[in-house]
Protein backbone atom coordinates (compact mmCIF):
# COMPACT_ATOMS: atom_id res chain seq x y z
CA UNK A 1 0.00 0.00 0.00
CA UNK A 2 2.84 2.37 0.88
CA UNK A 3 4.44 1.86 -2.53
CA UNK A 4 1.22 2.90 -4.26
CA UNK A 5 0.52 5.89 -2.03
CA UNK A 6 4.00 7.39 -1.82
CA UNK A 7 4.17 8.87 -5.36
CA UNK A 8 0.62 10.21 -5.04
CA UNK A 9 1.43 11.95 -1.75
CA UNK A 10 4.55 13.50 -3.24
CA UNK A 11 2.58 14.74 -6.24
CA UNK A 12 0.03 16.35 -3.89
CA UNK A 13 2.82 17.68 -1.66
CA UNK A 14 1.12 16.33 1.44
CA UNK A 15 2.51 18.29 4.41
CA UNK A 16 1.97 15.69 7.12
CA UNK A 17 5.18 13.70 6.76
CA UNK A 18 6.03 10.43 5.00
CA UNK A 19 3.65 7.76 3.77
CA UNK A 20 3.64 5.89 7.09
CA UNK A 21 2.58 9.05 8.88
CA UNK A 22 -0.25 9.38 6.37
CA UNK A 23 -1.37 5.80 7.02
CA UNK A 24 -1.28 6.35 10.78
CA UNK A 25 -3.44 9.45 10.34
CA UNK A 26 -5.95 7.50 8.24
CA UNK A 27 -5.95 4.74 10.86
CA UNK A 28 -6.48 7.12 13.79
CA UNK A 29 -8.98 9.53 12.24
CA UNK A 30 -11.03 7.75 9.56
CA UNK A 31 -11.74 4.26 10.85
CA UNK A 32 -10.82 2.82 7.44
CA UNK A 33 -7.59 1.16 8.56
CA UNK A 34 -6.44 -0.81 11.54
CA UNK A 35 -2.86 -1.39 12.63
CA UNK A 36 -1.74 -5.00 12.51
CA UNK A 37 1.73 -4.09 13.85
CA UNK A 38 3.94 -1.03 14.09
CA UNK A 39 4.25 -0.60 10.32
CA UNK A 40 1.56 -2.90 8.96
CA UNK A 41 -2.01 -1.82 8.24
CA UNK A 42 -5.18 -3.51 7.11
CA UNK A 43 -8.76 -2.52 6.35
CA UNK A 44 -11.01 -2.17 9.39
CA UNK A 45 -14.09 -3.17 7.38
CA UNK A 46 -13.88 -6.30 5.26
CA UNK A 47 -16.50 -4.94 2.86
CA UNK A 48 -14.19 -2.11 1.79
CA UNK A 49 -11.39 -4.57 1.08
CA UNK A 50 -13.79 -6.80 -0.86
CA UNK A 51 -15.02 -3.88 -2.94
CA UNK A 52 -11.47 -2.85 -3.85
CA UNK A 53 -10.61 -6.46 -4.71
CA UNK A 54 -13.64 -6.70 -6.99
CA UNK A 55 -12.79 -3.39 -8.67
CA UNK A 56 -9.19 -4.46 -9.26
CA UNK A 57 -10.27 -7.82 -10.68
CA UNK A 58 -12.64 -6.04 -13.03
CA UNK A 59 -9.81 -3.76 -14.21
CA UNK A 60 -7.46 -6.71 -14.73
CA UNK A 61 -10.13 -8.64 -16.63
CA UNK A 62 -10.72 -5.84 -19.13
CA UNK A 63 -7.10 -4.76 -19.45
CA UNK A 64 -5.47 -8.20 -19.50
CA UNK A 65 -6.34 -11.84 -20.06
CA UNK A 66 -10.04 -11.89 -19.16
CA UNK A 67 -10.31 -15.67 -19.33
CA UNK A 68 -7.32 -16.20 -17.04
CA UNK A 69 -8.44 -13.60 -14.48
CA UNK A 70 -12.00 -14.90 -14.27
CA UNK A 71 -10.82 -18.50 -14.30
CA UNK A 72 -8.62 -17.81 -11.28
CA UNK A 73 -11.52 -16.14 -9.46
CA UNK A 74 -13.88 -18.98 -10.42
CA UNK A 75 -11.47 -21.46 -8.81
CA UNK A 76 -12.59 -19.95 -5.49
CA UNK A 77 -16.29 -20.41 -6.31
CA UNK A 78 -18.16 -21.49 -3.20
CA UNK A 79 -15.43 -20.33 -0.78
CA UNK A 80 -16.94 -17.98 1.79
CA UNK A 81 -13.97 -15.59 1.73
CA UNK A 82 -14.56 -14.90 -1.96
CA UNK A 83 -18.35 -14.83 -2.06
CA UNK A 84 -18.77 -11.08 -1.58
CA UNK A 85 -15.98 -10.30 -4.05
CA UNK A 86 -17.78 -12.35 -6.71
CA UNK A 87 -21.12 -10.67 -5.97
CA UNK A 88 -19.60 -7.18 -6.07
CA UNK A 89 -17.82 -7.95 -9.34
CA UNK A 90 -21.00 -9.17 -11.03
CA UNK A 91 -23.09 -6.32 -9.60
CA UNK A 92 -21.13 -3.95 -11.85
CA UNK A 93 -22.51 -3.63 -15.36
CA UNK A 94 -21.93 -1.83 -18.63
CA UNK A 95 -20.39 -4.13 -19.65
CA UNK A 96 -21.18 -7.08 -17.43
CA UNK A 97 -18.84 -9.98 -16.71
CA UNK A 98 -21.72 -12.35 -15.93
CA UNK A 99 -21.45 -14.57 -19.02
CA UNK A 100 -17.69 -15.23 -19.02
CA UNK A 101 -17.55 -15.66 -15.25
CA UNK A 102 -20.47 -18.11 -15.10
CA UNK A 103 -18.98 -20.06 -17.99
CA UNK A 104 -15.82 -20.47 -15.91
CA UNK A 105 -17.74 -21.17 -12.69
CA UNK A 106 -19.72 -24.00 -14.27
CA UNK A 107 -16.41 -25.80 -14.84
CA UNK A 108 -15.55 -25.82 -11.14
CA UNK A 109 -15.95 -29.08 -9.19
CA UNK A 110 -17.71 -27.30 -6.32
CA UNK A 111 -20.36 -25.59 -8.46
CA UNK A 112 -23.20 -27.95 -7.52
CA UNK A 113 -22.57 -27.57 -3.79
CA UNK A 114 -22.77 -23.75 -3.87
CA UNK A 115 -26.47 -23.33 -4.71
CA UNK A 116 -26.84 -20.51 -2.17
CA UNK A 117 -24.17 -18.47 -3.95
CA UNK A 118 -25.79 -19.11 -7.33
CA UNK A 119 -29.11 -17.85 -5.96
CA UNK A 120 -27.46 -14.65 -4.74
CA UNK A 121 -25.72 -14.14 -8.08
CA UNK A 122 -29.00 -14.44 -9.98
CA UNK A 123 -30.58 -11.91 -7.61
CA UNK A 124 -27.77 -9.34 -7.43
CA UNK A 125 -25.93 -9.41 -10.77
CA UNK A 126 -26.34 -6.27 -12.86
CA UNK A 127 -27.17 -8.41 -15.88
CA UNK A 128 -28.34 -12.02 -15.95
CA UNK A 129 -28.36 -14.13 -19.10
CA UNK A 130 -29.28 -17.76 -19.83
CA UNK A 131 -26.47 -17.98 -22.40
CA UNK A 132 -23.68 -19.58 -20.29
CA UNK A 133 -26.08 -22.27 -19.10
CA UNK A 134 -27.44 -22.89 -22.60
CA UNK A 135 -23.85 -23.19 -23.83
CA UNK A 136 -23.27 -26.09 -21.44
CA UNK A 137 -26.36 -27.86 -22.69
CA UNK A 138 -25.31 -27.42 -26.31
CA UNK A 139 -22.23 -29.54 -25.67
CA UNK A 140 -22.34 -33.25 -26.47
CA UNK A 141 -23.09 -35.11 -23.22
CA UNK A 142 -20.45 -37.78 -23.76
CA UNK A 143 -20.30 -40.70 -21.34
CA UNK A 144 -19.27 -39.07 -18.05
CA UNK A 145 -22.06 -38.93 -15.42
CA UNK A 146 -20.25 -36.03 -13.75
CA UNK A 147 -20.68 -33.96 -16.91
CA UNK A 148 -24.36 -34.95 -17.10
CA UNK A 149 -24.84 -33.71 -13.54
CA UNK A 150 -23.32 -30.37 -14.48
CA UNK A 151 -25.67 -30.13 -17.45
CA UNK A 152 -28.57 -30.93 -15.11
CA UNK A 153 -27.41 -28.08 -12.84
CA UNK A 154 -27.38 -25.75 -15.84
CA UNK A 155 -30.88 -26.92 -16.79
CA UNK A 156 -32.17 -26.19 -13.27
CA UNK A 157 -30.97 -22.59 -13.61
CA UNK A 158 -32.78 -22.33 -16.93
CA UNK A 159 -36.04 -23.37 -15.23
CA UNK A 160 -35.72 -20.02 -13.50
CA UNK A 161 -34.59 -17.91 -16.46
CA UNK A 162 -36.48 -19.18 -19.51
CA UNK A 163 -40.08 -18.66 -20.53
CA UNK A 164 -42.28 -21.73 -21.06
CA UNK A 165 -42.00 -21.73 -24.86
CA UNK A 166 -38.20 -21.57 -24.65
CA UNK A 167 -38.17 -24.46 -22.17
CA UNK A 168 -40.24 -26.54 -24.58
CA UNK A 169 -37.80 -25.82 -27.40
CA UNK A 170 -34.92 -26.75 -25.11
CA UNK A 171 -36.64 -30.01 -24.20
CA UNK A 172 -36.90 -30.91 -27.89
CA UNK A 173 -33.15 -30.37 -28.31
CA UNK A 174 -32.34 -32.65 -25.35
CA UNK A 175 -34.26 -35.74 -26.48
CA UNK A 176 -32.19 -38.88 -26.00
CA UNK A 177 -29.93 -37.35 -23.37
CA UNK A 178 -28.25 -40.12 -21.30
CA UNK A 179 -28.69 -38.36 -17.93
CA UNK A 180 -31.38 -40.09 -15.81
CA UNK A 181 -32.34 -36.74 -14.27
CA UNK A 182 -32.70 -34.97 -17.61
CA UNK A 183 -34.52 -37.99 -19.07
CA UNK A 184 -36.99 -37.89 -16.17
CA UNK A 185 -37.67 -34.22 -16.84
CA UNK A 186 -38.17 -34.92 -20.54
CA UNK A 187 -40.60 -37.68 -19.59
CA UNK A 188 -42.69 -35.21 -17.61
CA UNK A 189 -42.72 -32.87 -20.60
CA UNK A 190 -43.94 -35.70 -22.85
CA UNK A 191 -46.54 -36.76 -20.28
CA UNK A 192 -47.99 -33.26 -20.30
CA UNK A 193 -48.79 -33.61 -23.99
CA UNK A 194 -50.91 -36.69 -23.26
CA UNK A 195 -52.89 -35.04 -20.50
CA UNK A 196 -55.91 -32.82 -20.98
CA UNK A 197 -53.88 -29.64 -21.09
CA UNK A 198 -54.75 -26.64 -23.18
CA UNK A 199 -53.20 -23.22 -23.48
CA UNK A 200 -55.69 -20.44 -23.01
CA UNK A 201 -56.31 -18.48 -26.21
CA UNK A 202 -56.48 -15.39 -24.02
CA UNK A 203 -53.40 -13.08 -24.02
CA UNK A 204 -52.52 -14.46 -20.59
CA UNK A 205 -51.38 -17.67 -22.31
CA UNK A 206 -51.99 -19.74 -19.18
CA UNK A 207 -51.79 -23.54 -19.41
CA UNK A 208 -54.94 -25.15 -18.03
CA UNK A 209 -55.45 -28.77 -16.95
CA UNK A 210 -58.85 -30.43 -17.22
CA UNK A 211 -59.79 -31.64 -13.75
CA UNK A 212 -62.32 -34.49 -14.03
CA UNK A 213 -65.42 -34.30 -11.89
CA UNK A 214 -65.87 -36.66 -8.97
CA UNK A 215 -66.48 -37.10 -5.27
CA UNK A 216 -63.91 -36.97 -2.48
CA UNK A 217 -63.62 -36.72 1.26
CA UNK A 218 -62.63 -33.16 2.15
CA UNK A 219 -60.75 -32.38 5.35
CA UNK A 220 -58.78 -34.49 7.82
CA UNK A 221 -59.68 -37.46 10.02
CA UNK A 222 -59.29 -37.34 13.79
CA UNK A 223 -55.63 -37.40 14.74
CA UNK A 224 -54.46 -35.44 11.69
CA UNK A 225 -54.33 -31.67 11.40
CA UNK A 226 -56.33 -29.10 13.35
CA UNK A 227 -59.99 -28.70 14.22
CA UNK A 228 -60.60 -26.28 11.35
CA UNK A 229 -60.06 -29.22 8.96
CA UNK A 230 -63.03 -31.08 10.42
CA UNK A 231 -65.52 -32.57 10.17
CA UNK A 232 -64.28 -34.47 7.14
CA UNK A 233 -67.15 -34.62 4.67
CA UNK A 234 -68.09 -35.84 1.21
CA UNK A 235 -68.05 -33.25 -1.58
CA UNK A 236 -69.05 -33.60 -5.23
CA UNK A 237 -67.00 -31.53 -7.67
CA UNK A 238 -67.92 -30.78 -11.27
CA UNK A 239 -65.29 -30.91 -14.02
CA UNK A 240 -63.37 -27.65 -14.44
CA UNK A 241 -60.07 -26.31 -15.68
CA UNK A 242 -57.28 -25.31 -13.31
CA UNK A 243 -53.93 -23.68 -13.97
CA UNK A 244 -51.12 -26.18 -14.44
CA UNK A 245 -48.96 -23.84 -12.36
CA UNK A 246 -49.57 -20.90 -10.06
CA UNK A 247 -49.74 -17.68 -12.09
CA UNK A 248 -46.18 -16.58 -12.87
CA UNK A 249 -44.57 -13.15 -12.98
CA UNK A 250 -44.40 -13.47 -16.76
CA UNK A 251 -48.16 -14.05 -16.98
CA UNK A 252 -48.99 -11.32 -14.49
CA UNK A 253 -46.77 -8.95 -16.45
CA UNK A 254 -49.05 -9.42 -19.47
CA UNK A 255 -51.96 -8.36 -17.29
CA UNK A 256 -50.10 -5.22 -16.19
CA UNK A 257 -49.21 -4.39 -19.79
CA UNK A 258 -52.86 -4.70 -20.82
CA UNK A 259 -53.98 -2.66 -17.80
CA UNK A 260 -51.36 0.09 -17.40
CA UNK A 261 -53.23 1.81 -14.56
CA UNK A 262 -53.07 -1.31 -12.40
CA UNK A 263 -50.73 -1.13 -9.43
CA UNK A 264 -47.70 -3.40 -9.58
CA UNK A 265 -47.59 -6.16 -6.95
CA UNK A 266 -45.51 -5.77 -3.84
CA UNK A 267 -42.03 -7.27 -4.40
CA UNK A 268 -42.33 -6.66 -8.17
CA UNK A 269 -38.92 -5.01 -8.06
CA UNK A 270 -37.35 -7.57 -5.70
CA UNK A 271 -35.01 -9.93 -7.53
CA UNK A 272 -35.63 -12.58 -4.92
CA UNK A 273 -39.24 -12.88 -6.08
CA UNK A 274 -39.56 -11.28 -9.54
CA UNK A 275 -37.94 -13.78 -11.91
CA UNK A 276 -39.95 -14.77 -14.97
CA UNK A 277 -40.82 -18.34 -13.93
CA UNK A 278 -41.39 -17.65 -10.25
CA UNK A 279 -45.01 -17.41 -9.08
CA UNK A 280 -46.27 -13.86 -8.70
CA UNK A 281 -46.50 -12.78 -5.06
CA UNK A 282 -47.45 -9.55 -3.33
CA UNK A 283 -51.00 -9.70 -4.69
CA UNK A 284 -54.09 -9.18 -2.54
CA UNK A 285 -57.19 -11.31 -2.98
CA UNK A 286 -58.85 -8.52 -4.98
CA UNK A 287 -55.79 -8.31 -7.28
CA UNK A 288 -56.03 -12.04 -7.95
CA UNK A 289 -59.75 -11.75 -8.71
CA UNK A 290 -59.14 -8.91 -11.17
CA UNK A 291 -56.47 -10.91 -12.97
CA UNK A 292 -58.75 -13.96 -13.11
CA UNK A 293 -61.60 -11.91 -14.57
CA UNK A 294 -59.26 -10.41 -17.17
CA UNK A 295 -58.00 -13.89 -18.09
CA UNK A 296 -61.52 -15.24 -18.54
CA UNK A 297 -61.63 -17.29 -15.37
CA UNK A 298 -61.94 -17.09 -11.61
CA UNK A 299 -60.27 -18.27 -8.44
CA UNK A 300 -60.91 -21.91 -7.51
CA UNK A 301 -63.23 -22.66 -4.63
CA UNK A 302 -61.64 -24.18 -1.55
CA UNK A 303 -63.28 -27.54 -2.29
CA UNK A 304 -62.10 -27.49 -5.92
CA UNK A 305 -58.61 -26.63 -4.75
CA UNK A 306 -58.35 -29.54 -2.29
CA UNK A 307 -59.93 -31.97 -4.76
CA UNK A 308 -57.39 -30.97 -7.43
CA UNK A 309 -54.50 -31.08 -4.97
CA UNK A 310 -55.37 -34.55 -3.72
CA UNK A 311 -55.84 -35.83 -7.29
CA UNK A 312 -57.52 -39.00 -6.08
CA UNK A 313 -55.24 -39.58 -3.07
CA UNK A 314 -56.28 -39.77 0.58
CA UNK A 315 -52.86 -39.50 2.26
CA UNK A 316 -51.75 -36.32 4.09
CA UNK A 317 -49.54 -35.34 1.13
CA UNK A 318 -50.48 -36.36 -2.39
CA UNK A 319 -47.23 -38.36 -2.60
CA UNK A 320 -47.64 -40.20 0.72
CA UNK A 321 -47.80 -40.02 4.50
CA UNK A 322 -44.57 -38.08 5.12
CA UNK A 323 -43.14 -34.83 3.80
CA UNK A 324 -39.95 -36.59 2.63
CA UNK A 325 -36.98 -34.68 1.26
CA UNK A 326 -37.00 -32.30 -1.70
CA UNK A 327 -40.56 -33.15 -2.72
CA UNK A 328 -41.71 -29.52 -2.55
CA UNK A 329 -40.55 -26.03 -1.60
CA UNK A 330 -41.51 -25.73 2.06
CA UNK A 331 -39.76 -24.16 5.03
CA UNK A 332 -37.68 -27.21 5.95
CA UNK A 333 -38.46 -29.59 3.10
CA UNK A 334 -34.88 -30.03 1.90
CA UNK A 335 -35.03 -28.08 -1.36
CA UNK A 336 -32.47 -25.47 -2.37
CA UNK A 337 -35.14 -22.77 -1.98
CA UNK A 338 -36.58 -23.92 1.35
CA UNK A 339 -36.91 -21.08 3.84
CA UNK A 340 -35.32 -18.64 1.39
CA UNK A 341 -37.59 -17.76 -1.52
CA UNK A 342 -40.07 -18.98 -4.11
CA UNK A 343 -38.88 -21.50 -6.67
CA UNK A 344 -39.48 -21.51 -10.42
CA UNK A 345 -42.83 -23.17 -11.06
CA UNK A 346 -42.53 -26.78 -12.18
CA UNK A 347 -39.33 -27.45 -10.23
CA UNK A 348 -40.83 -30.54 -8.57
CA UNK A 349 -42.89 -33.50 -9.75
CA UNK A 350 -46.55 -32.87 -10.64
CA UNK A 351 -49.39 -34.59 -8.82
CA UNK A 352 -51.45 -37.32 -10.56
CA UNK A 353 -53.66 -34.68 -12.22
CA UNK A 354 -50.56 -33.05 -13.74
CA UNK A 355 -50.63 -29.98 -11.47
CA UNK A 356 -47.39 -28.48 -10.21
CA UNK A 357 -46.69 -26.73 -6.91
CA UNK A 358 -49.97 -27.54 -5.19
CA UNK A 359 -47.88 -28.24 -2.09
CA UNK A 360 -45.44 -25.50 -1.14
CA UNK A 361 -43.84 -22.63 -3.06
CA UNK A 362 -46.73 -20.19 -2.42
CA UNK A 363 -50.02 -20.29 -0.60
CA UNK A 364 -52.87 -19.78 -3.07
CA UNK A 365 -55.93 -17.57 -2.69
CA UNK A 366 -59.31 -19.29 -3.05
CA UNK A 367 -62.79 -17.82 -3.46
CA UNK A 368 -64.00 -18.84 -0.03
CA UNK A 369 -64.51 -16.68 3.03
CA UNK A 370 -62.90 -18.08 6.19
CA UNK A 371 -64.95 -20.27 8.54
CA UNK A 372 -63.53 -21.83 11.70
CA UNK A 373 -64.49 -25.39 10.68
CA UNK A 374 -66.53 -27.30 8.09
CA UNK A 375 -69.86 -27.43 9.91
CA UNK A 376 -72.41 -26.18 7.36
CA UNK A 377 -69.96 -26.23 4.43
CA UNK A 378 -71.38 -26.72 0.90
CA UNK A 379 -71.30 -30.30 -0.37
CA UNK A 380 -71.43 -29.39 -4.08
CA UNK A 381 -67.94 -27.87 -4.47
CA UNK A 382 -69.21 -24.29 -4.59
CA UNK A 383 -67.59 -21.38 -2.77
CA UNK A 384 -68.58 -20.82 0.86
CA UNK A 385 -69.13 -17.06 0.88
CA UNK A 386 -71.62 -16.64 3.73
CA UNK A 387 -70.72 -14.67 6.84
CA UNK A 388 -68.80 -11.44 7.21
CA UNK A 389 -65.28 -12.56 8.09
CA UNK A 390 -62.90 -10.26 6.13
CA UNK A 391 -60.37 -13.08 5.69
CA UNK A 392 -60.18 -15.48 2.77
CA UNK A 393 -58.97 -19.07 2.69
CA UNK A 394 -55.44 -19.72 1.43
CA UNK A 395 -54.19 -23.20 0.59
CA UNK A 396 -51.04 -25.16 -0.16
CA UNK A 397 -48.36 -23.92 2.24
CA UNK A 398 -45.33 -21.94 1.12
CA UNK A 399 -41.56 -21.71 0.84
CA UNK A 400 -41.05 -20.63 4.44
CA UNK A 401 -43.76 -22.49 6.34
CA UNK A 402 -43.63 -25.71 8.42
CA UNK A 403 -43.94 -29.09 6.62
CA UNK A 404 -47.33 -29.83 8.17
CA UNK A 405 -48.74 -26.86 6.23
CA UNK A 406 -48.00 -28.55 2.91
CA UNK A 407 -50.61 -31.25 3.58
CA UNK A 408 -53.49 -31.43 1.11
CA UNK A 409 -56.09 -30.67 3.81
CA UNK A 410 -54.22 -27.83 5.53
CA UNK A 411 -56.05 -24.51 5.43
CA UNK A 412 -55.27 -21.02 6.65
CA UNK A 413 -56.80 -17.55 6.51
CA UNK A 414 -55.50 -14.17 5.45
CA UNK A 415 -57.02 -10.71 5.23
CA UNK A 416 -58.07 -10.14 1.64
CA UNK A 417 -56.40 -6.71 1.43
CA UNK A 418 -52.97 -7.95 2.57
CA UNK A 419 -50.12 -8.56 0.15
CA UNK A 420 -47.40 -11.02 1.06
CA UNK A 421 -44.29 -12.61 -0.43
CA UNK A 422 -45.65 -16.08 0.34
CA UNK A 423 -49.11 -15.88 -1.29
CA UNK A 424 -49.96 -16.21 -4.98
CA UNK A 425 -52.88 -17.78 -6.82
CA UNK A 426 -53.93 -20.15 -9.58
CA UNK A 427 -56.50 -19.58 -12.33
CA UNK A 428 -59.66 -21.71 -12.54
CA UNK A 429 -62.07 -21.78 -15.45
CA UNK A 430 -65.49 -23.33 -15.99
CA UNK A 431 -66.04 -25.75 -18.87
Amino acid sequence: MAQVLEPALKAKQWPGGDVRAFLRTVRDESGLLTGWSHDQFGFMHLGFQEYLAASELRRLAFEGDKQAVLGQLASHYGESWWQEVILLLLAQGNPSLFNPFMQAALSQPGFDEASDLLGLILEEAAEVSPEPFLEWLRQAPGEAPEFWDRQWSALQVLFRLLAEDDLKALAASLRGHPSPKISAWLGLQAQAKLQNIRVSDHPSGIELVLIPGGRFRMGSPEGEGDGDERPAHEVAVRPFYLGRYPVTNEEYGRFLKANPKTKEPEYWGDRQFNQTRQPVVGVAWEDACRFAEWAGGRLPTEAEWEYACRAGTATPYWWGNEIGTNRANGGVSGSQWSGKQTSPVGSFEPNPFGLYDTSGNVYEWTQDRWHEDYRGAPADGSAWESGNDPRRVIRGGSWYIKPDSLRSAYRFRYYSVYRSNFIGFRLAQDL
